[in-house]
């Protein structure tokens, strides 16, 4: 039984299982989020014989360090080769007392969206909870090194999280145990291109804050951009995102990607000011990061501005993204090894 994959409540129950207390397996939950130990031998408050007992029952298997790689902006991309040589990457973003690190749930993507490089390289495998949560982990081991500590979590990494749902959650449900790395739901946001169906179950069984990328205000439009669309059209993921758990607490994220002379006209900005009143959502415009093999072009800055100020004089919130770690391959959408 790998103890990496499985959250404190499923722990306890093996622990049981095994004849042990509950408490015992909280200890050992406690070592590996908290204190961050992964071998039985160092978990000096418990016997040596139940660690040996521990040892011969259970595993612990941390994903391996990563490759750094580190952008003029002081944006870093941690690269990780999984023990089946599958790669998966993950970014740090520092800005000031905020660290943001962007996970990843899948290696590759399925969905294929036009304006993501990442979909363009194929889709290997789900990741395991371990996988997932374990990004977490050797970021935080890493950024410790400077004195400084993950402040923020955004599965917005490689991958659809809803279509790894299960995995997900869990990751989730770990990410957040206050016996362990005790992130808030309010410091967790989770990114879907759209898996309508799973986005009211997300918000019930987790109560992170919900970011949707829409990218385009018409089913027309957003089809010929994001396969998804055709089995989840706008009206039904709009449905979802207003029915969201976490929608009164918190507004939900609007992900808009600023594709020039696609969707960037005044027709767009006005069915999005539409759709932002009927959920009550904000905005965020980011830049489009172009890749070799791209069918777009980015929207020049000086037109974001002035399509965010379309929104922001009829009393839409937009945010435009920064641009981050572009450099390395680590911005949105540019995840995946060259």
């Amino acid at each position: 039984m790998e103890l990496l994959d499985i959250t404190r409540n499923i722990m306890e129950g093996v622990f049981e299982d095994a004849g042990y207390k509950a408490f015992r397996a909280r200890q050992v939950f406690r070592w590996l989020y908290d204190s961050k130990v992964f071998n039985f031998d160092e978990m000096t408050n418990i016997s040596r014989s139940d660690r040996e007992r521990f040892s011969e029952l259970f595993s612990i298997t941390l994903i391996p360090e990563p490759e750094v790689f580190r952008s003029s902006d002081e944006t870093e991309k941690l690269t990780f080769t999984l023990f089946d040589e599958t790669v998966v990457e993950s970014v740090i973003i520092p800005d000031g007392k905020r660290v943001t690190l962007c996970i990843s749930t899948q290696a590759g993507c399925p969905l294929k969206c036009e304006f993501c490089r990442t979909g363009t390289l194929g889709f290997r495998r789900d990741l395991s909870v371990s996988e997932i949560t374990g990004q977490v982990l050797r970021a935080q081991m890493h950024v410790e090194k400077t004195e400084k500590r993950i402040t923020n979590i955004v599965y917005m990494g490689m991958g659809e999280p809803l279509l790894n749902f299960k995995n997900t959650v869990d990751s989730i449900k770990i990410l957040m145990d206050d016996l362990g790395m005790n992130f808030s739901n309010r410091k967790i946001t989770v990114s879907t291109a759209g898996v309508a169906d799973k986005i009211v179950p997300l918000g019930e069984m987790t109560g992170v804050n919900l970011a949707v990328s829409l990218h385009a205000v018409t089913d027309e439009k957003r089809s010929q951009i994001m396969n998804i669309n055709n089995k989840y059209p706008i009206a039904e993921l709009l449905k979802a995102a207003r029915d969201y758990p976490a929608h009164q607490r918190k507004r939900v994220v609007l992900e808009y990607i600023m594709l020039k002379g696609f969707n960037d006209t005044v027709q767009d900005a006005k069915g999005l000011v539409k759709i932002a009143g009927q959920i009550k959502a904000k905005i965020n415009l980011i830049p489009f990061h172009t890749f070799d093999g791209a069918p777009f072009e980015p929207t020049p800055m000086e037109d974001i501005l002035k399509f965010q100020k379309y929104l922001t004089d009829r009393n839409v919130t937009a945010l435009i993204r920064r641009s981050r770690g572009e450099d390395r391959l680590a911005a949105c959408g540019q995840l995946g090894k060259v």
